[in-house]
């Protein structure tokens, strides 16, 4: 391998290989612990709910009502959690992440490998397949959001039906006549 080869293998390794796999790492252990968070969490408000509730219908420990409060306001609380939770993919994201670093640690060994090469043409070949093999995974990475974006269901909004012609005018009533009168006759005295 030439000088120039060598120096473009090691900045492109540190720089870009190893460089984004750390942070496909870090991602993947942050949003990790945020999804067991919030399961943690949600398991502990909706215990609570369920010993508030027991307190308050055994009448225990101060007022009814305020352990009523109480009762409404844990699960609420861990409900919104959960759906914080589900908007924020955590779990998704943490897959993504974790996806994207195991194929980067795959293909390191693509990098040694180009030690072993017969002669500067095949080292030449190897290192541009490793450059787009990496490349490639980057970019996989990327187009993964578009498929997490196009899984969020957009909102229900009823539309009102749209017509060129404007609606036609009601008709007035027509009167009704009083019982007793007939149509036609002069009711006078």
């Amino acid at each position: 391998m030439n000088k120039r080869q060598e120096q473009f293998l090691s900045l492109y390794l540190e720089n870009r290989h190893k460089d984004q796999a750390a942070y496909y790492r870090s991602r993947h252990s942050e949003y990790d612990k945020a999804r067991s968070q919030a399961i943690i969490l949600s398991g502990v408000l909706m215990f609570l709910a369920s010993i508030v509730s027991l307190l308050a219908a055994n009448d225990m420990f101060g007022e009814k009502w305020f352990w009523a409060v109480l009762g409404v306001f844990f699960p609420a609380l861990s409900a919104a959690l959960t759906s914080y939770s589900s908007l924020y993919s955590f779990e998704q994201q943490s897959k993504l992440y974790q996806d994207a670093s195991f194929a980067l640690h795959r293909i390191e060994a693509n990098a040694v490998d180009l030690n072993r090469a017969a002669d500067d043409a095949e080292r030449e070949a190897k290192l541009e397949a490793y450059v787009t093999q990496v490349e490639e995974i980057l970019r996989s990475e990327q187009g993964q959001w578009g498929q997490l974006i196009s899984q969020l269901k957009p909102l229900d909004v009823p539309r009102k039906p749209e017509t060129d012609n404007p609606p036609e005018p009601s008709k007035p009533p027509e009167p009704v006549d009083a019982p007793g009168t007939e149509k036609g006759s002069d009711a006078g005295p």
